[in-house]
This record gives C-alpha cells, structure tokens and sequence, in this order.
C-alpha cells in the first residue's frame, strides 16, 4: 500500500492548492531537490568568492574560512580549529602557516598552559574578513536587485529554509 502524501504548493498566484503525490515519487524529488540545491549552492559561492576577491588577495578559501573561525572562537589552539574546519591538524598547520606569514593571525601564548599557543586575529586579519565580506554582500545586494517583486518577497523564506539545512547538517554531522 502506497502512503499518500499532502504537500502544499504554492502557485507564482500565491494562492494555495493541495496535491497528492505518493512516497515513490516524494522520495525522487527529494534526491532531485538535493542535487539541485547542492549544485545551486555551489555555483553561488563560487560567485561570491570570486566577486569577493581582488586581484591583489591570494587569500584561498580555506584560509578565508580559517580567519572567520578564529574570529567567531576568538584566540583558540590549532587542533581545536582543525577539529571546527573539519580537516586534520597536518593541513590545519600549512593552512595556518600562511596566515601568519601575511600577519592575518598572531600566535599568542595559551593562559592555561604556557607551553603551548592560541591563534589569534590580527587587525589585518580582521580587516581583509571586513573588506571580503563587504564585497560578497554587495555583489548579493547588486543580484537581489534585479529579482523581481514575487521573487524578492521569497527571500526572507529562503534565508529560513537555508539556515534550517545548514542546522540540520550541523545536527547530523555530530
């Protein structure tokens, strides 16, 4: 027996109208849905990091996410942002490493254990996050101009639904 489902769908009219579709066909779209937001999501952060960028920055991604960790943890040992970034201590160091070498972090010492050391945001750390994150919102600023007044009324929904993945995948990744 074939459970029924009920979805609402609402139409660009936004009225609502109710459709039965049965767990085959849910179970479909779902892997189609996923597919398409995963691919959707990274098309738009490879915009955002391009558009973010200068031509004078050679700051990589994994570098920018480290800074904006570190930002978020404060002052915090490398194992603990290796862990965080979801990557080993061994690329946490070379991706660390280059950080410091352009004084976007600092080494500072750790107050509970004096032989071991915190990484820390410099203020030209923080200023290049500040600079990065000025561009990728103006860049999506300029495109939700050009949205129109059915499509920007759904945004605020969206930024909602993302963030409940984003929980969600944080959830399960535990």
């Amino acid at each position: 027996m074939t459970t029924n489902y009920i979805l609402n769908v609402v139409k660009s009219s936004n009225t609502t109208s109710t459709v039965r579709r049965d767990a085959k066909d849910l179970q479909g779209d779902a892997v189609e849905e996923a597919a398409g937001l995963r691919v959707a999501l990274t098309r738009l952060t490879r915009q955002l990091r391009s558009r973010s960028r200068s031509t004078t920055d050679d700051v990589t991604p994994s570098q920018t996410s480290a800074l904006a960790r570190i930002e978020q943890l404060g002052p915090l040992r490398l194992g603990v942002l290796a862990d965080v970034e979801g990557t080993s201590a061994a690329t946490m160091c070379r991706i660390v490493d280059g950080l410091e070498e352009r004084r976007l972090i600092a080494r500072v010492p750790d107050p509970d254990d004096g032989r071991a050391s915190n990484l820390q945001l410099s203020s030209e750390g923080g200023a290049l996050l500040a600079e990065l994150r000025s561009r990728s919102t103006e860049a999506l600023r300029s495109a939700l101009g050009e949205l129109t007044v059915a499509e920007h009324e759904i945004v605020p929904d969206a930024i909602s639904l993302l963030e409940r993945l984003s929980d969600l995948l944080n959830r399960t990744e535990r």
